[in-house]
């Protein structure tokens, strides 16, 4: 069977539900898309430590709750989301495959379209993390959010005149392949 392919939408998923955890201080160490060959399909692994510590059920339990408190529950496939512990080896699996990758997607989140009040959520989600909520930088105008992204992360003119569009469509937008350290993501307040 051939690997299904892995679409943009699946991709917005993964950056409307990160930043939905993030915005709700859920705290993450890992949010990967995996591809399940039995299954002809891609899931949504999510590490976090409250698997261990509130166990499975309220786990869930606080993550659905998350992503209808966001509007994006039923945008969201539930069954192909599969939280995990950190600990849990096909997590240290995917770590392992992912280590030493320094590029992830920049997600975007517009929640207002009101002119006078415009808000946008911007989080970049590495392939792996340390932990903890996801941060966003959070912006009140497409100028201040073009200058971030044109000066700051260096994304070309071309990409952010195609993920502002989009955003204007559908208030969200992804940049795929991004490049950052962690220093730098830290620096911009983003990891």
């Amino acid at each position: 069977m051939d690997k299904a392919t892995l679409v943009k939408s699946d991709l917005e998923m993964e950056g409307s539900v990160l930043s939905a955890l993030s915005l709700a201080k859920v705290p993450v160490t890992l949010c990967q898309l995996n591809y399940v060959p039995q299954l002809d399909e891609w899931q949504l692994v999510i590490a976090t430590p409250w698997y261990d510590t509130k166990g499975p059920r309220q786990a869930y339990a606080r993550v659905i709750e998350v992503l209808q408190e966001a509007g994006i529950y039923q945008d969201v496939p539930i069954r192909r989301v599969f939280l995990k512990s950190p600990e849990d080896p096909s997590v240290k699996a995917l770590e392992r495959d992912l280590r030493g990758i320094t590029e992830g997607a920049v997600h975007i989140v517009q929640y207002s379209k009101a002119p006078s009040n415009s808000r946008y959520s911007v989080i970049f989600a590495p392939y792996t993390g340390t932990g903890g909520a996801v941060p966003s930088r959070r912006f009140t105008n497409p100028e201040q959010l073009r200058h971030f992204l044109e000066n700051d992360l260096y994304i070309s003119r071309s990409s952010v005149d195609e993920a502002l569009s989009e955003l204007n469509r559908k208030a969200s937008a992804s940049i795929l392949s991004v490049q950052l350290t962690r220093k730098d993501a830290r620096r911009l307040g983003i990891a």
